[in-house]
C-alpha cells in the first residue's frame, strides 16, 4: 500500500503493447506488385552451368499477383551452355586458313627456331649424302636408272600393247641409242619398261578375283593370295635365269633390270586368255587363246633378246661354236618359261 491509499484494481490503466502485438503495428499494407526476394546464393546454383530451369519461389500472398522468376544465373562452363549447344561461340570458332595461327606467328619471328631448323635440314642431307655414298657404285646406278623404265605416255603403251600381242608383221627389232646410252621408251616401242608389266600384274589380280566371282569361289584372301603369288613365282624367275646367266657364264648386253621388264610382259597374254574365258566360259577358246599369246610373246622376246643376248650374230663367229651354243640354250629357256607361266598362273582359275 501507498501513501495514497490502496490501489483500485478495477481502474484500466494502459498497458504496454505486448511483443506479439509488434508485428500487427509495424506491418506495412502491401504494396501493388509484389516485390521477390533474393535468390537463391549463386554458391548452391548447382544447375546453372546446365541450364536447368530455377525452382520457383511460392508467393507469401494469394495468387492474385504474377510472381517474376530470378533470371537465371551466366553459365561458367567452356563446354556446354544453353547459347553453344549448337553453335559455338565467336572465341571457339576455327581460324580463316589464310590467317596463320598465334603460336605459327611466334614460332617463325623465333630466331632460335630457325637456326635449329636450318641445323636439322642441313643434318638430314648429309645423313641421306653419306648413306647414298655407302651404297655400292652398281646398286646406285641401278636407283638411278629405275626411272628410265617409267618414262613412257599413252602413245607408247598403246604401241606397245600392240606389238605384244600383234608382233609377226616386219619390222626393225633393234634399240635405239643417243650418245652411247639407250633411249627412253616413249621415244623408242622396242625399249622394255615397268609400267607395262606393273599394270598388268596388278589387272591379273583384280581379273583372276572377277573369275572366281562368276565361279562363286571368291573370298576377299584371295586378292592377297594372288598378288603374293605374283610377287613370289616373279622373284623366282628372276632369281633362276641370273643363276643360269652365271653359271654359263655368258656376258652380254642384257642387264637384270632389262630381263625384269621382259620376264612381266606375261602378265599381258594372262589377262587376254583369261578375258577370253570370261566372256565365252569355254574351255575351248580359252586354250586357243592360251597357245596364241604363248606363240606372240614367244616370237617377240625371241626378236627383241636375239640382238642382245647373241650379239655376234652378224660377225665372224658361227652359231655353232661354243659360246653362241650357250647363249642359244639362255635364249631358249627365257622364251619356254613365259608360256609355261602363262598356263601354270591361269590354270586354277579355269573349271572343267
Amino acid at each position: 500500500m501507498s501513501s495514497r491509499g490502496p490501489m483500485r484494481l478495477g481502474k484500466n490503466y494502459p498497458h504496454p503493447p505486448s511483443q506479439q502485438q509488434q508485428p500487427q503495428q509495424q506491418q506495412q499494407p502491401p504494396s501493388q506488385f509484389y516485390q521477390p526476394t533474393a535468390p537463391y546464393p549463386a554458391a548452391n546454383n548447382y544447375a546453372g552451368d546446365f541450364g536447368m530451369p530455377q525452382p520457383q519461389i511460392p508467393p507469401s500472398y494469394g495468387g492474385d499477383f504474377n510472381v517474376p522468376q530470378p533470371p537465371p544465373a551466366p553459365s561458367h562452363n567452356a563446354f556446354f551452355s544453353p547459347q553453344t549447344a549448337f553453335y559455338a561461340p565467336p572465341s571457339q570458332q576455327q581460324i580463316p586458313s589464310n590467317q596463320a595461327m598465334p603460336g605459327m606467328e611466334y614460332l617463325s619471328s623465333n630466331p632460335l627456331f630457325n637456326v635449329g631448323l636450318n641445323v636439322v635440314e642441313q643434318g638430314m642431307k648429309d645423313f641421306t649424302g653419306k648413306t647414298v655414298n655407302m651404297l655400292p657404285n652398281e646398286m646406285k646406278k641401278s636407283i638411278s636408272s629405275i626411272k628410265y623404265y617409267f618414262a613412257v605416255d599413252q602413245a607408247y603403251v598403246f604401241k606397245k600393247l600392240c606389238l605384244l600381242l600383234f608382233p609377226f608383221r616386219p619390222r626393225n627389232w633393234s634399240l635405239g641409242y643417243s650418245a652411247d646410252e639407250p633411249v627412253p621408251p616413249r621415244v623408242d616401242t622396242n625399249a622394255p619398261d615397268y609400267y607395262i608389266p606393273l599394270m598388268s600384274a596388278i589387272t591379273y589380280v583384280l581379273v583372276a578375283g572377277l573369275v572366281l566371282g562368276t565361279q562363286d569361289r571368291f573370298t576377299p584372301e584371295q586378292l592377297g593370295m594372288h598378288a603374293s603369288s605374283v610377287m613370289v613365282w616373279n622373284v623366282i624367275e628372276i632369281c633362276v635365269l641370273c643363276f643360269t646367266f652365271y653359271i654359263f657364264n655368258v656376258q652380254s648386253k642384257l642387264r637384270t633390270l632389262d630381263l625384269i621388264a621382259y620376264c612381266g610382259y606375261k602378265y599381258v597374254g594372262m589377262i587376254a586368255a583369261l578375258s577370253s574365258y570370261l566372256l565365252t566360259h569355254s574351255l575351248f577358246v580359252y586354250r586357243c587363246s592360251l597357245l596364241y599369246v604363248s606363240l606372240s610373246l614367244s616370237y617377240f622376246l625371241v626378236k627383241c633378246l636375239r640382238l642382245q643376248i647373241l650379239p655376234d650374230t652378224g660377225g665372224s663367229q658361227p652359231y655353232g661354236s661354243n659360246g653362241n651354243k650357250r647363249r642359244i640354250y639362255l635364249l631358249l629357256l627365257v622364251v619356254i618359261l613365259q608360256p609355261f607361266f602363262i598356263w601354270y598362273l591361269t590354270r586354277h582359275l579355269i573349271v572343267d
